[in-house]
C-alpha cells in the first residue's frame, strides 16, 4: 500500500511539474499590456475603456450616459407649432352613436 501511494505522490508531482512548465511558457509568450491599470485612455477609446473596466453594471451604466444625452438633446429641440386637431369626440357636447 505504501507503494502505491508514493507512486500517486510521484505521478501528481510529474503532473504538477508540467503545468507549471506549460504556464511559463505561456505566460512567456503572452504580450505584455502597454498601459497600466490606472492609466488614463486618451482619445476616443475612453468610453470603452471605462465601460469594460467598471464591471457588470458598466453596461447600465453606459446605457444611463445614453439615455441622458437624448433627453438633453430633446429638450433642447426647438418646438414645433403643430395646427390644433378638432376630433368629435374632443367637442363639448358629444354624443356618441348607439346602434
Amino acid at each position: 500500500m505504501n507503494i502505491l501511494a508514493e507512486l500517486h505522490v510521484r505521478q501528481f508531482m510529474s503532473q504538477q511539474k508540467r503545468q507549471d512548465e506549460l504556464n511559463a511558457r505561456a505566460d512567456a509568450e503572452r504580450p505584455r499590456p502597454r498601459r497600466y491599470a490606472g492609466e488614463p485612455v486618451r482619445g476616443p477609446q475612453w468610453r470603452q475603456a471605462a465601460i469594460n473596466s467598471a464591471g457588470p453594471l458598466g453596461l447600465l451604466d453606459a446605457i444611463g450616459q445614453a439615455e441622458e444625452s437624448w433627453v438633453e438633446l430633446l429638450e433642447h429641440a426647438p418646438r414645433c407649432d403643430l395646427p390644433e386637431t378638432t376630433t368629435p369626440w374632443m367637442q363639448p357636447g358629444f354624443k356618441p352613436r348607439t346602434a
